[in-house]
């Protein structure tokens, strides 16, 4: 059975209804949870998922080979893959937090359990003041603990439950040692702060093969650019959303791009700075700006330096889905020229000018002078939440 449909399918049981020890409330209260360390670009995005963690729905695909940038299709297409490989671990933390834990004493609770596959799960927090530790644990019959999850949150001036500021660190390799369906290798860590009044998370993948789910491939794309997809690859994101207000989302990761061609599916540097806010009549009005490098595009003749896209976007709420009203795609030589490109929508003052200050600027096909200054968005390696490159890059209201 897909192990995200038997999770869901587990009743959450009150503890007081099982045997063993009583949970603390302020251990409960620390837990892990989904719905808090999410990323939510738009609504439900932070709700644990229904059906299979990797079916991602979008009312169009990722990226066509058209040249259409459909940027906010991107951001969000990597908020989709960091949340649901999340669930794959906090899935299992629900699993066994419904039962009472077989440890519960002031500075450490144990919670063991096992599927019906025969592997034991195993999730222990420790705690020293309002510092609290996780450690998720899992092993196949007959073999040893291996560690899939690991992190800590200090809830030092918390208000509400799952609240608190800390670090994780998701093992895929693990992962897909002890359940092999799960196709996924290599070291996920972030860090994390989550109040009532907002969510900060920043996430930095190093070589991670990403499990990808073949029916959301955009079209053209075979088996060959599934195996492409799945390739090592990096990337770092830094997620701020102020609840009721707006967000913003930075990303640098290595993607296939079918435009140009790409027969051969390279993988190109690719930057994508995404915000959003809620206008003054309740409304979203979005706006993401990307920058893409390498990969096949200095194999173009003339050369391509460097492609350029903006995405502006509108909903009738701050979380709803967002249409598209405007895109521009191009590519330019070393000297910012414009070798050839392509826009549609409604034209550029679609483009909310607030979303890139203090001048309002959109790229346009006749040379740079007009491009998203990319220079201001920096990254690190680090998730530090205080780093410079981890701030979140702001949007009206911020």
């Amino acid at each position: 059975m897909n192990l995200s449909r038997l999770l869901l399918a587990v009743p959450v049981v009150a503890l007081a209804a099982c045997g063993g020890n009583e949970a603390q409330q302020a251990f409960l209260d620390a837990a892990p949870s989904y719905s808090a360390l999410a990323m939510d670009e738009v609504a439900g995005d932070s709700t644990a998922p229904s059906t299979n963690p990797m079916a991602l729905t979008a009312p169009q695909a990722p990226m066509p080979g058209d040249c259409h940038p459909h940027l906010f299709i991107r951001t969000h297409e990597v908020v989709g893959r960091v949340n649901h490989h999340l669930y794959r671990f906090l899935g299992l933390v629900d699993f066994v937090l419904a039962h009472r834990p077989a440890v519960a004493t002031e500075g450490e609770h144990v919670w063991e359990r096992t599927l019906p596959s025969g592997v034991t799960v195993r999730f222990t927090m420790t705690r020293t003041g309002e510092v609290f530790t996780w450690l998720l644990e899992a092993a196949p019959p007959g073999g040893a603990f291996l560690t899939l999850f690991s992190g800590e949150v200090d809830r030092t001036g918390a208000a509400g439950r799952r609240q608190g500021k800390g670090s994780m660190t998701l093992n895929l390799t693990n992962l897909h040692a002890v359940f092999p369906m799960h196709r996924t290798t290599g070291v996920v860590s972030a860090g994390f702060e989550v109040t009532g009044a907002f969510r900060h998370v920043v996430v930095d993948a190093a070589g991670v093969a990403w499990a990808m789910d073949p029916t959301m491939m955009p079209p053209g794309m075979d088996g060959g650019a599934l195996a492409a997809l799945q390739q090592p690859r990096s990337g770092h994101y830094v997620f701020f959303r102020e609840f009721g207000k707006g967000g913003s989302l930075k990303v640098k990761e290595q993607m296939v791009f079918l435009c140009p061609d790409n027969p051969q599916f390279k993988l190109a540097d690719g930057v994508v700075v995404g915000r959003w806010y809620r206008y003054q009549d309740g409304a979203r009005h979005g706006r993401s700006d990307g920058l893409v490098t390498g990969g096949q595009l200095p194999d173009q003749t003339p050369a391509w330096a460097r492609a350029v896209g903006v995405t502006c976007e509108q909903g009738s709420t701050e979380m709803g889905w967002p249409d598209e009203a405007y895109w521009l795609w191009k590519a330019e030589d070393a000297l910012g020229g414009t070798i050839t490109g392509w826009s549609g929508g409604t034209g550029p003052s679609a483009c909310d000018p607030a979303l890139n200050p203090p001048t309002g600027d959109v790229p346009d096909l006749v040379d740079a002078t007009h491009d998203f200054d990319f220079s201001q968005v920096t990254f690190t390696t680090s998730v530090d939440l205080s780093a410079p490159e981890n701030q979140p890059y702001p949007f009206p209201g911020l």
